[in-house]
């Protein structure tokens, strides 16, 4: 079982590194891509935002498959959600002249690749069920390495060879990805599902059944409106300080790079301190981002403050995932966890897509990051109510029915 579980680490750790370099292609240098084929920022909007939608749709549906489905795997959805990722960069790939191609691909690519987080970390947890203990700590910590080399190195790819090496780097990942996902074994079968005490929910019965996870899910999309924004427009926010590509990559690596420590000890901390003071130092550091945004105007003070990203996301990306399984029943884990990436990737990218889009066209990238601050304040708030026993972790009709 140990040798089994190290291999299953190994693997797990390399699908995560493998996603979020995708992941970092698809996102932030999207943007990239599509200004050099002429897209204006309000479309580019309109890619991301459509996207989004896609990721509601799929992340919705997929979770509760997952949860309640006893023939399709966790591992079939994940490789069929790459495949189609693939296929979608391949279309823009080949028709490069091709506005409306471009469109739908980036989309489609987009849409799908947000899909896939929820259910990788799922996927994970799985095998934790099944008595195999991956460390999901140390594989996401590889995959923010894989995430902060990408972006250090795409941004002088891009400077120096042109936007569209972005497509053929993305569709090797991808290949390589699904290699690795069908070359894993299976958890035991008797084990991998949550036995059959608790009936997963529906979606409206589980936002009814579950007060706090409800304003845990608020307070985690206001403070992560800004970085959503970033993640789509940051080539606007990096020129506005005086950057270019080159400075993209490296300020998107430095954040990358601060954020694994502290997933790669997240087991550590979550022993030390509970999840919910983890988020609440995550809601801190959000906010002192985005408010020492509104008063910098120089690239490397921009860079140097991506240092936050250890108490930012770092603290949030382990302790965001035991913290939404504590609150629901384990038959709803999985749902729980497609239904945070739905407001985050879904609901936020939706508006911070639009909102940033056309607020860029009219106002200064500053204008913009005092929205996110004031977003981000509003939701250290609501965390610090969220994450205490004020909220009852079920509702009182879901206990009566018990």
């Amino acid at each position: 079982m140990k040798k089994a579980t190290r291999i299953l680490t190994v693997q797990y750790s390399f699908l995560q590194l493998g996603y979020w370099v995708d992941y970092l292609l698809v996102s932030s240098f999207a943007a990239v891509l599509l200004m050099a084929r002429g897209f204006k920022a309000s479309e580019i909007g309109h890619v991301t935002t459509v996207g989004s939608l896609i990721a509601i749709v799929l992340q919705t549906y997929l979770s509760s498959l997952a949860d309640k489905s006893e023939r399709i795997t966790l591992k079939q959805i994940l490789g069929i959600l790459m495949a189609i990722a693939l296929l979608a960069a391949v279309l823009v790939w080949a028709v490069p002249a091709s506005h409306i191609s471009t469109f739908i691909g980036m989309f489609t690519a987009f849409g799908v690749t947000c899909s896939i987080s929820p259910l990788l970390t799922a996927f994970c947890l799985q095998y934790n069920y099944a008595g195999y203990d991956v460390d999901f700590g140390i594989a996401r910590s590889l995959g923010s390495f894989g995430y902060a080399a990408a972006g250090f190195v795409m941004g002088r790819i891009t400077e120096r060879f042109g936007a569209n090496i972005i497509l053929p780097i993305f569709c090797v990942v991808y290949v390589l990805m699904m290699f690795v996902l069908f070359s894993m074994r299976k958890a035991s079968s008797e084990n991998n599902r949550v036995e059959e005490k608790a009936k997963p929910s529906g979606i409206v019965e589980f936002f009814l059944k579950y007060p706090r996870y409800d304003l845990f899910l608020i307070s985690v999309m206001l403070i992560f409106f800004m970085q959503m924004v970033l993640g789509t427009y940051m080539i606007y926010f990096v020129k506005s300080y005086g950057g270019g590509e080159a400075q993209m990559g490296t300020t998107l690596s430095v954040a990358a790079f601060a954020e694994m420590p502290a997933v790669a000890f997240g087991m550590f901390f979550l022993k030390k301190f509970s999840a919910q003071k983890l988020l609440r130092v995550t809601a801190i550091g959000a906010s002192f981002k985005f408010v020492s945004m509104i008063f910098i105007t120089d690239i490397k003070l921009f860079i140097a403050l991506q240092l936050v990203h250890f108490f930012f996301s770092g603290m949030y990306m382990v302790s965001s995932v035991y913290y939404a399984n504590s609150i629901v029943d384990d038959a709803d884990s999985v749902k729980a966890q497609g239904l945070l990436a739905v407001g985050l990737t879904g609901v936020v990218g939706i508006a911070a897509n639009i909102i940033g889009g056309y607020m860029l066209e009219y106002v200064s990238p500053r204008s913009l990051a005092i929205v996110g601050a004031i977003l981000a304040l509003i939701g250290t708030a609501t965390m610090f109510i969220a994450t205490t026993e004020i909220i009852p972790k079920v509702s009182r009709r879901a206990m009566e029915k018990k």
